[in-house]
């Protein structure tokens, strides 16, 4: 199933291969990290419109909150009615609670090629040139997991020891920012789940390979800043 990916992986390769070889000179052992550093900068830059809209949408329903109130007073004794009117008024504004997934689950094609890409030997069949790249000594397609079972080194207990924890902060920083962001009922009872959910991706990334750990570090570190940045008051810029 995963080599249906290998075509998509073979060209990430080559960037991957260019921007290491130009950030060698400077990142040393780190340039291929540096490298997956900057191919989430230009994931996230070719997603951004999606979250100047989810942006755009979270401020929507938060000035639409007063009418919600009015609503729910309203037919407080008809939740059939009422679920009717309040999706009726999302509607009307072009904005759901949901509105803001969008940048979120486009994102997994692109990790998943990228785990097909650190964590296959091969790739159509030649030699994958990034399977042995390393991150300070340790390979960037081994896993936390996979180096406990063989036996923790130093250098492997201290790179994924460090994304680990930076895992733990983005993910505590994204769950206090979802539980401030939450305006409507539905968004309280999502903003719950995310109380917990971002710790998931810590427990994702003790699985899979070091460069996918990285990504997931990368990208929720970006995700969290982002929504920050786009939620403070301030007019946004139209998209296309």
């Amino acid at each position: 199933m995963l080599s249906l990916l290998d075509a998509p992986a073979l060209a990430v390769s080559d960037l991957v291969l260019a921007l290491s070889s130009a950030a060698e000179p400077l990142a040393g052992d780190a340039s291929t990290a540096v490298a997956v550093l900057l191919v989430v900068v230009l994931v996230r830059l070719l997603l951004l419109p999606l979250s100047l809209r989810a942006a755009r949408a979270g401020r929507t329903r938060l000035a639409l909150r007063p009418a919600e109130l009015r609503l729910r007073e309203r037919f407080r004794r008809d939740p059939v009615r009422l679920r009717r009117e309040l999706a009726a008024l999302h509607h009307s504004h072009g904005t759901s609670p949901f509105a803001g997934l969008g940048a979120s689950l486009t994102q997994v094609p692109f990790f998943m090629v990228l785990y097909r890409l650190f964590s296959a030997p091969t790739l159509h069949g030649s030699a994958n040139a990034l399977f042995t790249h390393t991150l300070f000594g340790v390979p960037l397609s081994d896993s936390w997991v996979a180096a406990l079972g063989a036996g923790v080194v130093p250098a492997s207990l201290i790179v994924f020891g460090t994304v680990l924890m930076l895992l733990v902060v983005v993910a505590w920083c994204s769950s206090r920012l979802a539980r401030q962001q939450a305006t409507t009922e539905v968004e309280v009872m999502m903003a719950r789940t995310m109380r917990v959910l971002p710790y998931g991706t810590v427990l994702v990334a003790a699985f899979v390979p070091l460069a996918a750990a990285l990504y997931l570090l990368f990208s929720g570190a970006w995700t969290t800043t982002e929504r920050w940045l786009l939620s403070r008051n301030g007019p946004l810029p139209a998209t296309a």
